[in-house]
Parts: C-alpha cells; structure tokens; sequence
C-alpha cells in the first residue's frame, strides 16, 4: 500500500511518522519546500510517550511534485479552509481505485465529495490528540483514542479493508456504516472544546473546573442536538461514552448536577489537550471556526433555526482572528453564556 499524507501538522506528523516506523511505503506533502528539505534531512518528529522519535519519511513541497497514480490512499491532514486546492491536486497522484481520506475536525465531506466524486471519499474521524510545537517544529500525543472510516453513502467497500489494517498501526480503527452521524457527533465535541478553548485561552481542563464555560458547553450541544434533529441526524456516542441526548436532559437539581459531573469526568482524560484553533491564533492563522460552529449555525438558517450562542462564538472568533480582541477568558462575560 502506497499512502501520502498532505499536511504535516500534528495529526499529519504524527500518522506518517508511525506508518513509516511500522514498514508502510508513505510520503507527506507539506506547504513548502523549506519544510519538506527540514524532514528530508532530519525526518518527521513526534513526541510520544515521552519519547521523542525522528522517522524518516520522504517529504515533498506541494502535491503537485508528487508522483502521478502513484497512491493507493491520500490522507489529507490539512486544516478544513485549506482542502480544495489540495485534493484537486490530490486526484491525479491516486490510482484508479485509489481514496481520498478526510481528517479534519471540522465538515468538510460534503465539500470533498463534490470535487473527487462520492466514490473516492472516505471520512474519519481521529478522537486522539496531538498537538503540534511550531518551534521545535514537533509534534506530541497529548491523548490517546480511536479511529473511526466509513464511505460517504454507508457501503461496504472492499477498499476500507486494508486501510483500517493499516491505521490499525497509528490507533485503533473501526469501519462503520453511518460515518456522517460519526463526524456530526466529534462536530459537536470541537464545536465545544476547540472553539472555547481558541477565545478562553484554556485548555481542556481549565475549561472543564469552570463552572460557567461547562453550562457553556450545554448551551452549545443543546442548539447543535436541535439542527441534527430537524436534519434526522441519529447522533452516536462520542468515543462510545458521551451521549449527546442524555447529557442535555432534565432540569432538576440532580440532572444538572448530573451534567456537569459528566462533563467533567469525560473532560478529564482531555484535561492536557490544547485547542487547535488557539494553537492557529497563536500563529497568527485563521481557525476553523466556519467548519465547526459556523456549519452549526449555516445548516440552523437554512432551516429558520435561530441558534443565539453558536452565532456569538463564531463572531466572537472572527473578532479574534481580526486583531479586534485578545484571546481572555473575559471575552465570555456576556449574559448570553452560562445561562442554565
């Protein structure tokens, strides 16, 4: 099996250092030359475990200086504003058969299809952490997790087989028939974690002890349950523990208190995770925001669905992104937050 990873972010570094550690043929194409010549010479770096690993990996500038149907899988690690051009590029470097995989953390499926076709389009879901040091030019595991694949239309191709055995090398891997539901249900985790995590400044487990961003989080998965219902979205469990509909019912003392024991027992094993959208604004790049909460609120207009604070966190992220505030945890002192 031949795999290119586009993208040597965290989640790129990390995936293309271990398969190539495990025997597997991989090349990563990165933003540019200077980068591809630094892992040419020294390999792709990852953290984990505490130990700090230096894999050889044959590192090219840009898709384009990839061979041509060559690939019988392209990982695409890119951030979600980032896809289009590189998976035009991507096409011509698959083989016939070959897929396309999407490893964003925000909806970018639909998008992907409409360029490559259904049939060469897989989702994934990646609900283990990484983090990426700009500096030391490293990448780290800051959680462990699975990984999820399913095609877009819920088939059962053949051609999933051997990619979940080879993901099987980087986390546990699962194929599944409702690989929409899946990326919907991380959608909504990011939507609580990465978001708040880009405006407060906070990592997950400061986020986690505040009492006033946890009600925040319920804010969020209330409005992001109501769009998936009126789209008939069953939602599955996140990482087969967190369920969405339970965590957001009653209104009882016991059921709040409930919810934010949840929170915060589910949180924890996250507790030293770092938002990816705080890790881009404190490199001067833009966020995700549009592909998590802003479809949150995109699909909630189309449908009339006024969704209050998934609308204020999206603006309040393009604020940042403008230079118009600072990252604060003061940036959700606003009486639209926390409210139970």
């Amino acid at each position: 099996m031949k795999t290119l990873v586009i993208g040597s972010g965290a989640v790129g570094s990390v995936i293309s250092g271990i398969l190539a550690r495990s025997g597997f043929e991989v090349h990563i194409a990165c933003k540019t030359n200077e980068i591809a010549e630094r892992i040419n010479t020294i390999g792709v770096v990852y953290r984990k475990r505490k130990q700090q690993l230096y894999q050889p990996v044959k590192a090219f500038g840009s898709v384009n200086q990839t061979p041509d149907n060559y690939y019988n899988y392209i990982l695409i690690a890119t951030k979600s504003f980032d896809i289009e051009q590189p998976t035009k590029d991507a096409l011509s470097k698959l083989k016939p058969k070959g897929l396309l995989v999407s490893l964003q953390d925000g909806y970018c499926e639909e998008h992907l299809a409409r360029i490559a076709g259904t049939d060469k389009v897989v989702g994934a879901i990646v609900a283990w952490g990484a983090t990426f040091d700009i500096n030391r030019m490293e990448a780290q595991i800051t959680s462990s997790g699975e990984m999820i694949i399913g095609k877009l239309d819920g088939s059962d191709d053949p051609r999933l087989d051997n990619l979940q055995y080879m993901l099987n090398f980087v986390a546990p891997t699962r194929v599944v028939d409702n690989i929409n539901a899946h990326i919907y249900s991380k959608l909504i985790i990011n939507s609580c974690v990465t978001t708040l995590g880009a405006i407060t400044g906070l990592n997950v487990g400061a986020l986690i002890i505040n009492n006033k961003l946890r009600k925040t989080f319920l804010q969020i998965i209330n409005e992001t349950v109501v769009v998936a219902n009126r789209l008939k979205i069953e939602i599955p469990d996140y990482a087969e523990k967190l369920n969405y509909y339970k965590l957001i019912q009653g209104k009882t003392i016991y059921h709040r208190v409930r919810k934010h024991l949840y929170i915060f027992v589910f949180g924890f094993k996250y507790r030293k995770v770092k938002s990816s959208g705080l890790q881009s604004i404190e490199r001067g790049e833009k966020t995700e925001i549009d592909y998590l909460n802003g479809y949150i609120v995109k699909r909630g207009r189309e449908m009339g669905i006024e969704l209050p604070v998934n609308e204020r966190l999206v603006e309040i992220v393009h604020e940042i992104e403008n230079g118009q505030r600072k990252v604060n945890p003061q940036n959700l002192n606003e009486p639209l937050f926390g409210v139970k």
